[in-house]
């Protein structure tokens, strides 16, 4: 999905808390200091598997359709991907942006695995409870060798092996920007919120004039960029009087500062399959200025027997 097409109406946002706002703010900083340590440790540090032995449940609870539950399905599926790919130490990573709302957190990040890998693009969610990373969540695209834009997928830099070797690894300071203080949650929910309802009156057209600011700029691999780019995919693929209509599940949100980040189930009526679907958007002066997406196919069967979602 992306900005000037359908998207789901919030039904079941578990990225939207009710507790008092002091409580929120107290959990969150809570999440956002666990996941850095997390982070720090698995990307800067390159010691992976030591960040899960001291920061997620060893019983934790896996969507990732490839993967079992736990430590021992975690271990196993990256021990059979080191023998056919080589070893993670050697793979070069750069972070995107961080997001911490409540008891949840989500990093984009791009890796790439060998000198010939134009990379992959990874968002990955972590439910925290008691101090420990209990629920993940990803969703994984391989990234295009060529856009209409410049923009790539996740930031503008870093964008091969070569310059992800070179570019320091961006934890403490993501390629995309912190999300920005001075904004609060509930401002950038508010303004995400009006946008999805005017969408859901029907007029995607009028909402993408409304809510794209003037200086949007786009990152999904197959829209041009701006706010023209939008409007034209919009009309190219959305505005066909015999266009499938798109069936969207419940909302998983994580928002911080400027940043929304909306995580959800995708398909189209009468098409066969589904994808988990990844989108984020930032917003200045209420409008939507800048959009990413991720998106990546539901297998029929998962080694966990979870949903992606």
């Amino acid at each position: 999905m992306v900005s000037g097409t359908p998207l789901p109406v919030p039904v079941g946002m578990t990225g939207v808390r009710t507790m008092d706002e002091q409580s929120h703010s107290a959990t969150t900083r809570a999440t956002r200091g666990l996941a850095m340590k997390f982070l720090r440790m698995a990307f800067v540090d390159k010691q992976f598997r030591s960040a899960f032995d001291s920061f997620v449940a060893p019983d934790f609870i896996q969507h990732n359709p490839h993967i079992a539950d736990g430590w021992e399905g975690h271990r196993a599926f990256f021990g059979r991907m080191a023998e056919r790919l080589g070893d993670s130490a050697d793979w070069h990573h750069v972070t995107d942006m961080v997001l911490a709302d409540g008891e949840l957190f989500a990093v984009m990040h791009r890796v790439f695995r060998s000198p010939d890998d134009h990379g992959q693009i990874v968002v990955d969610l972590w439910r925290v409870a008691d101090g420990k990373m209990v629920e993940h969540w990803d969703v994984i695209q391989q990234m295009p060798r060529t856009m209409p834009h410049g923009n790539g997928m996740g930031s503008a830099v870093a964008n091969d092996p070569v310059s992800a070797k070179a570019y320091r690894d961006s934890v403490e300071q993501p390629a995309c920007g912190k999300p920005d203080a001075k904004v609060t949650r509930e401002q950038s929910l508010a303004s995400y919120r009006a946008y999805v309802d005017e969408v859901a009156k029907g007029d995607v057209l009028g909402a993408t004039e409304t809510w794209l600011h003037p200086e949007y700029k786009q990152h999904s691999p197959v829209i041009a960029d701006g706010k023209q780019g939008a409007i034209d995919y919009l009309m190219e693929e959305w505005g066909k009087k015999d266009a499938p209509n798109p069936i969207l599940g419940p909302q998983r949100i994580v928002a911080e500062g400027d940043f929304v980040l909306v995580h959800y189930l995708y398909s189209l009526e009468g098409v066969p399959g589904e994808e988990a679907h990844i989108d984020v958007f930032r917003f200045m002066d209420n409008k939507i200025v800048e959009h990413w997406d991720v998106k990546q196919k539901v297998p029929e069967t998962t080694a966990s027997g979870r949903a992606m979602w």
